[in-house]
């Protein structure tokens, strides 16, 4: 716990890469995103215009952080929730760096050219350079990548520190833990303010929107671990935490008492029915088919209307696409060993 990261003096000015598309707070008229609580402060950026789907929160110290700044196209909304209220930001925090956490870094960093970003050790090239991020976009959104998130605007590289566990952040009157915690994505880390007990997971934990107790994983195709997510569910399980916040979406319920059992129990049971159904089907269309029916009949008995609003943040496609690259991967380890 020896490394703390200073938000430095010196000011670091941005410049515009070319075929960058303009601000677009400066071309459209933006509602403004919804703010509420105190210490810390949660930002609904209103993901595609719907409130209650993904969050961001600010962290208001003697320097003030705002932890995972949303997709692009909702960054105009944030900026105006910000200008609103006169909030200046200091540091971007990022947990990691898929496009509904930090595909509006780089808007929001624009507008704030005093601002350090932060991101977890290994991701950090991507921001500087995102070109790689839009092609992964892409390949899992298709044609509507930039529909559903906007694209990331390059942000300077001289501006970008890189955060590893154990880490700390100094906000002045307080100093934010590092905490890694990979397996939704291998460059993924958590944070932990001690003097309020708040603990910012990202999507470390899965999903849990508003309405419901129940946590779906979220076991995206990029490079999701089943192994490191458990593990990082028993670190953060460890950490004396108050309250428990997720990306998808504000405060756990019912508390740390019972979210990391939750979360820990809802992966290995999503994971131990995608083998059977995996071992079953010999299509990605039976899979899909018979993993749905088994999610609706036995796995995640809920309401359709809640099933559709976790659809919406944490797909069972993208869940199952997610679960069977990596099972490709530990194949392919198996044969190449043998």
């Amino acid at each position: 716990m020896n490394t703390r990261f200073h938000v430095p003096t010196k000011v670091f000015g941005t410049r515009r890469n070319r075929g960058e598309r303009p601000d677009r707070e400066a071309t459209e008229a933006t509602t403004p995103a919804m703010l509420s609580g105190n210490d810390p402060v949660l930002v609904d950026p209103m993901l595609n215009g719907i409130s209650g789907r993904t969050c961001s929160y600010l962290i208001r110290g003697d320097r003030t952080a705002l932890v995972d700044p949303g997709s692009a196209n909702a960054a105009p909304r944030v900026i105006e929730a910000l200008k609103s209220q006169r909030i200046k930001i200091d540091l971007i925090l990022l947990t990691h760096i898929h496009p509904d956490a930090a595909a509006g870094a780089g808007v929001i960093a624009r507008r704030f050219p005093k601002a350090r970003i932060a991101a977890p050790a290994g991701a950090t090239g991507k921001l500087a350079d995102p070109s790689a991020l839009v092609l992964e976009m892409k390949k899992v959104y298709g044609e509507k990548a930039d529909r559903l998130y906007g694209f990331p605007a390059a942000i300077d590289r001289t501006r970008i520190t890189a955060v590893k566990d154990g880490d700390c952040i100094n906000l002045g009157d307080r100093a934010i833990e590092v905490i890694a915690t990979p397996g939704h994505t291998s460059a993924h880390v958590s944070y932990f303010d001690g003097s309020t007990g708040s603990l910012f997971c990202g999507d470390a934990l899965g999903v849990q929107l508003p309405g419901s107790r129940v946590v779906r994983p979220s076991t995206p195709p990029w490079d999701f671990s089943l192994e490191d997510s458990l593990d990082s569910i028993g670190k953060l399980a460890g950490v004396d935490a108050e309250t428990v916040y997720l990306a998808h979406f504000g405060a756990a319920r019912p508390g740390p008492e019972e979210i990391f059992s939750r979360a820990a129990d809802s992966l290995e049971r999503w994971h131990r029915s995608f083998l059977k159904k995996q071992e079953q089907t010999d299509s990605e269309e039976d899979l899909s088919r018979q993993f749905n029916a088994c999610l609706e009949a036995t796995l995640e008995p809920i309401a359709p209307s809640v099933r559709r609003d976790l659809e919406s943040v944490s797909p069972a496609w993208l869940n199952l696409a997610g679960l069977s690259a990596e099972q490709a991967r530990l194949n392919g380890r198996l044969s190449d060993a043998a």
